[in-house]
């Protein structure tokens, strides 16, 4: 299996409760993060485990639309199941099935070679051992953390529990990616700013904090220095789920093409702007579209920021 992008984590069956209404979708962070990152023009695949309650031809058909390589997605044991209950952008989350690891010899089996991959478990579905055989298979690792924090408790429930990433990666990630609710669980300071900085004692190069979970600003810290990235704005919110996947696989891939972390995170605000436009990950943009959108917000918002990105923003 030889892609650009790869995302892995398992896919799931999603019970989504919102403002909106209610919606029963198949999903998980790989669906998502491979699925904005191929609409971006990047070759993406996943590596994701699902049960056979899951047919590829319904169910992921946007997928296969967007030419996601589907070679990684192994048959085993049951899909992994949550519900969801949105209040704006704050979330409950009910474990309803876990699925099967992901183990290092599905990696070697496939044969796996991608420029960069994102390691995104919805639930401890990732070993180390595994993530470890992808460093070793990727020229770039980003890793959010959000299923090593989760915890069940009675009646599926989910908690947060604190989880060492230097421990817990070893020092394989290039960029931690993670979300406001969740970075309290992984690293300690003063302030998100302080915490997301400690974030770069783990050996990652740069740690990223989304836009997820009713973040005024993201943030983003890299080479000692910590940056407040403004947030595109939706026009108007439907569904915020994915939006965290989507902000990293969007920054991933773009950091790829430039290597300029903040206008990468800017690119990715934009990007997550439109996820929260419909359900699921059916808004995700093209490229075009995302400096679109940002380019006007920044000439309106944020005219220094226009002024150092304008070749970007006109270019494309």
């Amino acid at each position: 299996m030889r892609v650009t992008f790869l995302a892995v984590g398992n896919i799931s069956i999603d019970l989504i409760h919102t403002e909106a209404g209610f919606a029963e979708r198949v999903a998980g962070s790989s669906f998502y993060a491979a699925l904005a990152a191929s609409r971006l023009g990047v070759r993406s695949g996943v590596l994701a485990k699902c049960g056979p309650e899951v047919v590829p031809e319904r169910d992921l058909k946007p997928l296969l639309d967007a030419k996601v390589d589907l070679s990684g997605l192994i048959r085993s044991g049951s899909t992994s199941s949550y519900e969801l209950f949105y209040r704006g952008e704050d979330r409950t989350l009910r474990l309803r099935r876990v699925g099967d690891s992901i183990t290092r010899e599905d990696v070697e089996r496939l044969g796996l070679t991608c420029e960069a991959a994102l390691v995104s478990p919805i639930y401890r579905e990732i070993p180390k051992e595994t993530l470890l055989e992808i460093r070793r298979r990727c020229k770039l690792l980003a890793v959010d953390p959000q299923g090593y924090v989760r915890r069940r408790i009675r009646g599926g429930w989910i908690r947060f529990t604190r989880w060492n990433p230097s421990r817990g990666l070893e020092g394989a990630a290039d960029i931690i990616v993670t979300s406001k609710p969740e970075l309290p669980y992984l690293a300690s300071g003063r302030g998100d700013e302080g915490k997301l900085k400690s974030l770069l004692d783990s050996g990652a190069k740069i740690a990223f904090m989304t836009r997820e979970g009713g973040a005024e600003a993201a943030l983003l810290a890299f080479d000692g220095r910590v940056f407040r990235i403004p947030v595109v704005p939706p026009e108007r919110v439907v569904d915020p789920g994915g939006a965290g996947d989507v902000s990293a696989a969007a920054f991933v891939s773009e950091f790829m093409r430039t290597g300029d972390p903040v206008w990468s995170a800017l690119f990715a605000s934009s990007v997550a702007s439109f996820i929260y436009e419909a359900f699921g990950a059916e808004g995700a943009p093209t490229r075009r579209m995302a400096i679109d959108r940002l380019r006007v917000f920044l000439m309106r918002s944020h005219p220094d920021l226009y002024r150092e990105y304008r070749t970007r923003l006109e270019e494309g």
